[in-house]
Formats: structure tokens, sequence, C-alpha cells
């Protein structure tokens, strides 16, 4: 049970960090704020991974702050081909 107990713990700290992440990622206006807010959430989401406290939320972090920056990536070089 105690397993099982950990298991929901780390789960919903992982999707919570995924959606603060991604949030703080696609909603900050501008192409330099958007970096800006993929670095943050990259380095926060680092420190808590690799601290070992709330490693969970913390790899929900760093993937929102991949695909925020897939993301800006993607919409850069779009639009150096228009």
């Amino acid at each position: 049970m105690r397993s099982v107990l950990r298991l929901v713990e780390d789960t919903v700290l992982f999707l919570c960090g995924l959606v603060a992440g991604w949030i703080a990622v696609t909603y900050v206006p501008g192409a330099v704020l958007g970096a800006v807010a993929v670095t943050v959430v990259l380095a926060a989401g680092g420190r808590l991974l690799f601290n070992g406290t709330v490693w969970s939320a913390g790899a929900g972090l760093v993937i929102a702050g991949i695909a925020g920056a897939g993301l800006y990536v993607s919409e850069a070089v779009s639009t150096l081909g228009a």
C-alpha cells in the first residue's frame, strides 16, 4: 500500500510540473520572453530533478521546457521559410 501511495504522489507531482511548465511556456507573449520562460522552466525543473527533493515535478518541468523549446524553434523555422 505504501508503494502505491508513493506512485500516486509521484504521478500527481509529475503532472503538476508538466502543466505548470507548459502554462508558463505557452502563455508568455513574444519570442524573447518565451525563450526566457523556457530557460527558467528548464533551470527550475533541472534543479528539482537533480536535487532529488521533488524529482517527479522536476521531470515534468523539464519535459514541458523541452516541448516549449521545440515549439519556439519550429515557429522560428517556419517564419524563416515564409
